[in-house]
């Protein structure tokens, strides 16, 4: 059986974060949705208990999940920094950019989700103002 490639590997694990990305944005897509007709039940003055419930609890549990990625993102910052110098003294500088490309689109995935989780608690919060 023949091994796979190094570089094939980093590029599919690069591909696979890709689409986990996408898959977020879809998801926070359809969130930013819900939130939006809350929104406008607010501006009718009709959110039921049941409603204000919703985004009271959502609320914590978006402070919680941005707490825990603020946390994520530090400790990965010296990890990441210590793989790419890593990667950098091993290797020769054209097959440590292929490898490092997992790092950075890991970084950018991690990014995406702290930004979309205090998105959703500026929009809860917003929300949950008067009520």
């Amino acid at each position: 059986m023949a091994q796979l490639p190094l570089e094939l590997i980093s590029n599919l694990i690069s591909l696979i974060i890709l689409v986990m990305i996408f898959v977020k944005y879809y998801q926070y897509k359809k969130k930013l949705d819900v939130l939006k007709e809350l929104n406008e039940l607010k501006e009718k003055k009709k959110l039921t208990s049941e409603d204000k419930s919703f985004i009271k609890t959502n609320l914590k549990d978006y402070q919680v999940l941005f707490a825990r990625d603020e946390q994520r993102i530090k400790l990965a910052y010296p990890v990441f920094i210590l793989i790419a110098g890593v990667l950098l003294a091993f290797l020769n500088f054209k097959e440590a950019m292929i490898h490092l490309n997992v790092i950075v689109v890991a970084f950018i995935f991690m990014q995406v989700n702290k930004i979309h989780n205090r998105n959703f608690i500026n929009f809860l919060t917003a929300l949950d103002k008067g009520n």
